[in-house]
């Protein structure tokens, strides 16, 4: 559900995106980004995400108390990434009472690519890339994995879907667009809650000297 009133992008949002190949930041109000931050990493984001949160909200002159909302990606994406992004905006959200917004990745995509039949495909960094199929007409299918001969194949059987996504443009920054979709949820949309979107069990690889016992 959305929020149907006026003051829809009457609000304050950080917002916070750390699923992909980069991790990006930015304060968000009323329709304009006052900072943004964004670094390409596939690691390491436990140890940058909140010193740019940090200095996101500082360039923007505004304290977390004045926050709205606090919004984050809950994936598809990076196992730990998510998690990092999941952890550091709750953290803020109960820290400061606000209330935490979680947008699935498709969504972002979907908002960027409006026209047309998009395919939305993510990187998984494994064979079988993140899926979601957006027909113009009709309900979104089911989120799944397809391999890049499978998409190749969705594609020929579907003639005019344009493919998109991150796989082209891994370092795309969609943190305005998690806001502005933020900014018109029903917080009370378990559809919204920040909880992770896994489409596959996560991989756990033991250290060597642990699997070798």
């Amino acid at each position: 559900m959305r929020r149907e009133s006026l003051d829809l992008y009457k609000m304050l949002i950080l917002s916070i995106d750390s699923c992909g190949s980069a991790c990006g930041v930015c304060v968000w109000r009323d329709g304009a980004v006052l900072a943004h931050s964004m670094e390409k990493m596939t690691r390491g984001q436990d140890a940058r995400l909140m010193p740019m949160i940090v200095d996101v909200m500082q360039r923007a002159g505004v304290g977390f108390d004045a926050l709205d909302r606090v919004a984050v990606t809950r994936g598809p994406g990076s196992f730990t990434g998510l998690r990092v992004g999941l952890a550091a905006a709750r953290g803020i959200g109960l820290a400061a009472k606000k209330s935490v917004i979680g947008i699935d990745r498709f969504a972002a995509y979907r908002v960027l690519h409006k026209d047309g039949d998009p395919l939305i495909v993510i990187d998984s960094r494994r064979a079988e890339l993140f899926c979601r199929f957006f027909p113009a007409r009709g309900a979104a299918q089911e989120p799944c994995l397809m391999t890049k001969e499978q998409i190749d194949a969705f594609l020929v059987a579907h003639p005019g879907t344009v493919m998109a996504g991150d796989v082209d443009t891994p370092d795309m920054d969609i943190t305005e667009t998690v806001a502005a979709l933020a900014a018109t949820a029903d917080a009370n949309d378990p559809a919204f809650a920040p909880r992770p979107l896994y489409l596959r069990a996560p991989d756990v690889t033991l250290p060597k000297d642990l699997s070798a016992r």
